[in-house]
Formats: C-alpha cells, structure tokens, sequence
C-alpha cells in the first residue's frame, strides 16, 4: 500500500471499494436517519445478521475515551465530552443499539503526556470493560493502538496523524478494529496551495510574489503537515521564504514575530493548533501587522479562540480536516448544542458526536453488540453523512476517511476540508463548494 503523501488522488469519485465491499450504488440504496439529521448508507447484511450477537440482555454498551478535561486543551475536551453525552442521549431515548442503552466513561487525559496516555487506555480496557473507544485525538498517539488492538476493542479517533493510518495500513489483520474518522494532517500541507490559489483567484487577494512563511510546532502533528507543504509547493507556484519551528504550548511570539516582519511574506501559515497559542499571536501580530494573509491551524474551531483573540482574530483564515457544516444537518446539531448547554458549539464537539453515531450504526447493521470484528466489517461497508459531513472507510485499508475534494469528487463520500474565515467574530465557511456559505473578503490589516 502507498501512504497518503505518495497515492494518486482519485479521479472521478466512484474508485472500487477494496477488501470485497459492495458498490457504490448498492450501498447507497438504504439510508437511514441518524441524531441531528445525518444520514448512514447501509450495504445490508441481510437478514441472518439480524437477532443474532445482541448481547445479554440489560447490559450497558461502555463508550470510553481519554479526553483532555484539564490542562491547555481543556477547551477541547470539554465540547469532545458534551458530544459525546449529546449522542448517548439521543441513542438512548431512541431506544439503545440492538436493544442496549449506552453510558460513557470518561478519562482526563490532561496535557497528553506518553505515560498517562497509556495508562488512561489500559484502565478503559480493564478497568471500565469498553466495547468502544471514541475521540478525540492524542498528541503523543500510536501506544494506544496497541492496546486497543490487543483487547480486542473498537476505537474511532480523530488524532489526523497519517503515522497512525499507516501502522493499520501495514497491518490490517491486526488493526482491524481501528478507524481514523477523519483525513490525516498530511492533507493540510498538500491541499494549501490550492486554496491560496482558489481565493486569489476571486481577485479580493493580489498576492505579489507568492511567499509563504511556516512556523511550525515541535511534535508529530505540526511537523507532519509542514513537510506535507514542503513535498508539493515547488510545483504550486508558491515559495517558502521562512521556516521557524518553535516549542508548544507558547504564548510569547515575540521573536517569530520579528522574522516574519523582515521577509514580510505574501501569507503567514501557523501550524499550532492550540486555541491560547494562535490567540496569543494575533493579537501580538495585530500590534505591528505585515501585509499577509494570516493562515491558522484548527484552533479557532475552538470558541476559546474567539474569546481570547477579540477583534484580533477577525481577518484570519483556518482549516479543518473536521469541519462542522453550515447546511441543514450542521445548523441543527449547533442548534440543539446552544439549547442544551447555552453555549457556541465547537468542531471538537461535532466530530465527538459523529463518533459514536458511527459505532451505533454499525452495531445496527451488525446486528449485534458482541461480535466486534462484524461491526468493524461494518463500518467499512458504510458510508455515514454526519455533521462534519461524509465519511467512507474502504478506500484503502487503512481505514481511514478521506477529504473532498483533494482525494475523491465525490462529496457522498469524503470529508470536506473545510477553510474558514472569521468574519465580525463568526467563522464562515468560504472554501469547499458547494459547502462554503460565504466569501472571502481582505483582512482589516490588510487594508490599511
């Protein structure tokens, strides 16, 4: 198998399913409703799947996650929990999966450190009996597949690292339980190009010698994505003119600040994803701004970003491989997470909740809760269209999902990669069509 920074995209969104999956247009025949609106297209497993593996009867289904409930990305964690409770909400009072309710157990995983990381899962496994693990992400990911794979237990992460997607591309048999429901972080190097070159392309942004400049984290997410960039730019007609890595958490951008005023390059693209970090530097970037397009991490998914950048923030564009949808079904889900926890949903949240969507569904079409290979056979076989959109597992057998419309034209199926812009202090999803619900418009600073 190739890895993500090296296969082919595919061309006309309608590749064969690998591993003996159903086509396309038989899978897509039955779908099926799912918590905020999303739907789920089924292959079907026909009735001999049905009654049978349900479980013992009364026995809670444990949905487990190691989440970072305090610590700088406590923020985070806390709209990943609020997901998570959302959707075991709306499953129970639906009725359970396979006529069982659900109930979570929830580990702080604090600042992501290796050992707690460890031991956060081992308890999962051992201590709290999960038949499912959901996230989230771990900065310090890959021990954990390990033991997830050798409990036998399900897990659905968001860690965007493409070394996790290869440890279950080299080895299926072993991994088969574990799904990465989102495109890995290589994509946010490999798809910017293009989307400096789709907004200058509107005109509002003139570009004038096609100079980006990189700071970059220190940890395996941040340097992941910067070498992503470096693989494809040279064909982009783009430039990297400033390549600063610096040590996460900061808040002190002082002096990145001062290299990136010396090349005062035509876009700044910061790969730290830390909601406190990027605030703190926009608004120290506010206090003396360069004539650049300002490029941020996921962070101000966060509303923390928001909170804390002020005025600062507006102007920025941002990227997620989990975008929240401004359609129907997003608006909904951010609808009923204002009503329940009076507060602005984060894109954290959203994904959460599609996690568990995701296993719900394939327990259904299993037809049971115990045979947990079935249920991963499942998941492969599914297409799901949640609030962050679509997600398809068999392209490759990594198991992992794949973005619209960088890999496949076809939005039933992959993710969008979702670009935003904060606009009066709201973020706007200008980039992907046919998603984007507004458009780019020149940076206050950029103005001046």
């Amino acid at each position: 198998m190739t890895s993500e920074g090296t296969r082919k995209p595919e061309n006309d969104g309608m590749q064969p399913a690998k591993r003996g999956l159903l086509s396309r247009a038989t899978f897509m025949k039955s779908a099926l409703a799912v918590g905020a609106g999303g739907v789920l297209a089924s292959c079907g497993f026909g009735s001999s799947s049905q009654g049978s593996g349900k479980g013992k009867a009364g026995r809670k289904i444990v949905v487990g996650a190691s989440l970072p409930m305090t610590g700088a990305a406590a923020a985070d964690g806390l709209g990943l929990s609020r997901g998570i409770e959302m959707a075991i909400e709306e499953i129970n009072a639906a009725g359970g999966v396979a006529g069982h309710q659900l109930e979570s157990a929830i580990l702080d995983a604090k600042d992501f450190a290796p050992d707690t990381m460890v031991n956060n899962f081992k308890r999962l496994v051992s201590e709290k009996s999960a038949d499912v693990i959901v996230g989230g992400y771990q900065r310090t990911s890959g021990p954990e597949i390990d033991i997830v794979a050798n409990a036998g237990v399900l897990y659905y992460h968001t860690n965007t690292h493409e070394s996790d997607s290869k440890k279950v591309r080299d080895d299926p048999k072993r991994y088969w339980g574990v799904f990465q429901h989102c495109p890995t972080e290589v994509w946010y190097g490999k798809d910017l190009p293009g989307f400096l070159t789709r907004i200058e392309e509107t005109g509002v942004w003139k570009p004038r010698e096609h100079t980006l400049a990189v700071i970059k984290g220190n940890d395996q997410y941040t340097t992941g994505i910067s070498a992503a960039l470096e693989e494809v730019i040279s064909k982009s007609g783009w430039k990297i003119v400033l390549s600063e890595q610096v040590n996460l958490p900061t808040t002190e951008w002082g002096p990145v600040l001062a290299k990136l005023r010396k090349v005062n390059a035509d876009a700044i693209w910061l790969t730290d994803y830390l909601a406190p970090d990027e605030a703190s530097f926009m608004k120290q970037f506010a206090q003396q701004p360069t004539q650049s397009l300002v490029h941020l991490q996921y962070g101000p998914s966060n509303p923390q970003f928001r909170e804390l950048a002020g005025a600062a923030g507006d102007g920025v564009t941002w990227a997620t491989t989990i975008p929240l949808l401004q359609d129907d079904i997003g608006n909904a889900f951010a609808a009923k997470f204002r009503k329940k926890y009076n507060a602005t949903v984060s894109g954290t949240a959203a994904t959460a909740y599609d996690a568990v969507h995701i296993y719900a569904k394939s327990v259904e079409a299993a037809g049971g809760v115990d045979d947990r290979k079935k249920i991963a056979d499942a998941t492969r076989s599914l297409a799901f269209r949640g609030v962050c959109g679509s997600r398809f597992f068999g392209f490759d057998a990594d198991q992992t999902a794949r973005p619209y419309p960088g890999y496949t034209k076809d939005s039933s199926k992959g993710m969008p990669l979702g670009y935003y812009q904060i606009q009066d202090g709201k973020s706007q999803l200008v980039d992907p069509s046919p998603f984007a619900v507004a458009k780019f418009t020149l940076p206050g600073w950029m103005k001046a």
